[in-house]
């Protein structure tokens, strides 16, 4: 008996017809040469695009999510800072912050510092040569200055008991107060007030304090300087509104250098307070007769020469009024010339 060829194995050991179920597994499980092999992740959808990758472990996922807050509260603090930034204006108008108490104030002031005067108790006083009207016989009377110097507050001197004010004048100086006028010379509703003398360095300062001023009081060889302050009496004031008036005397060497202070005295006060020069009087050698107005106070001065000596007489009045009366009136008790002249 010849023996039966082997039979040809097939490559498909499993696949058995009518077992559809489980035909091609081994193919599955073992892919032939040449076949794509079956990796994790490769996938492929009906529609041919690749699968989505896999999940990523749930720590990962919670850093990731911690890191995506942490982002997210950063950009929020940033939006909310430039906003408040943008609109700080308008949030500082709505918002407005408590004034520092009483007591704070009280406590920043330095000890002996007397309280700052109300404004109505400030006096106006574009011209310092000119002090303005007091706010009664009691009260401190402002240092009428001959020149454009600032105002000094001067109490009313005391009476001695023998009718002459107690005062403290160099005995070269005392000649000078009997070229001014006294109580009696005065016009009606008036009162002396002050009376006293300023030093060369006192004028110099009033003229600016230059160099150039110094120079002029010695070459005009000048020797000393008194005046004298009258205020409104309060029971019987002038018609006239005026409520201040100062005379005030210089003495140079000559008639010459009187002349020429005349002309830098007033010239300061014209370009320095801005007063205007109008006809002045037939009174003294020369004269000069300036007025002006300043916050509300009229404002006269005038100034004479008579020989060595020069006069400046101001006033001052309340608004509506007019001192250029009293001041001429006085002026002419005191100075040679108006009488006969006019």
């Amino acid at each position: 008996m010849e023996p039966r060829p082997p039979q040809p194995r097939s490559a498909r050991p499993f696949e058995t017809p009518g077992s559809p179920e489980t035909a091609g597994i081994g193919e599955r499980l073992y892919p032939t040469p040449g076949d794509q092999a079956f990796y994790p992740g490769a996938e492929i959808d009906a529609s041919g695009a690749a699968a989505q990758p896999p999940l990523l472990p749930r720590r990962q996922r919670r850093q990731r999510g911690v890191i995506r807050g942490i982002v997210v509260v950063v950009v929020a603090l940033g939006l909310l800072v430039g906003l408040g930034w943008v609109f700080r204006d308008a949030v500082r108008g709505i918002v407005v912050p408590p004034g520092p108490p009483p007591t704070a104030e009280l406590q920043a002031m330095a000890p002996g510092t007397p309280a700052p005067a109300p404004e109505s108790a400030a006096l106006p006083n574009a011209l310092a040569t000119v002090t303005p009207t007091p706010a009664g016989v009691s009260t401190a009377t402002p240092e009428v200055t001959p020149e454009t110097e600032s105002e000094e507050t001067a109490q009313p001197e005391t009476d001695t008991g023998d009718g002459e004010p107690d005062r403290d004048i160099a005995s070269e100086t005392l000649p000078l107060l009997d070229l001014l006028p006294t109580q009696a010379q005065m016009p009606a509703g008036f009162i002396l007030a002050d009376e006293a003398e300023r030093s060369k360095e006192e004028v110099v300062a009033a003229l600016g304090g230059t160099e150039e001023a110094a120079v002029f009081l010695d070459e005009w060889g000048w020797s000393g300087n008194a005046y004298r302050d009258f205020i409104a009496d309060e029971a019987a004031p002038s018609p006239n509104g005026t409520t201040f008036l100062n005379f005030s005397v210089h003495r140079f060497a000559d008639p010459e250098s009187a002349a020429d202070a005349l002309v830098v005295f007033s010239d300061q006060v014209i370009f320095g307070q801005g007063l205007q020069e109008v006809e002045s009087p037939a009174i003294g050698e020369s004269a000069r007769l300036l007025v002006g107005d300043s916050e509300g106070v009229t404002l006269t001065v005038l100034y004479a020469q008579e020989g060595p000596i020069m006069y400046r007489i101001g006033g001052s009045a309340i608004a509506g009024g007019d001192p250029t009366a009293d001041v001429l009136a006085a002026a002419g008790e005191i100075i040679a010339g108006q009488a006969e002249e006019g």
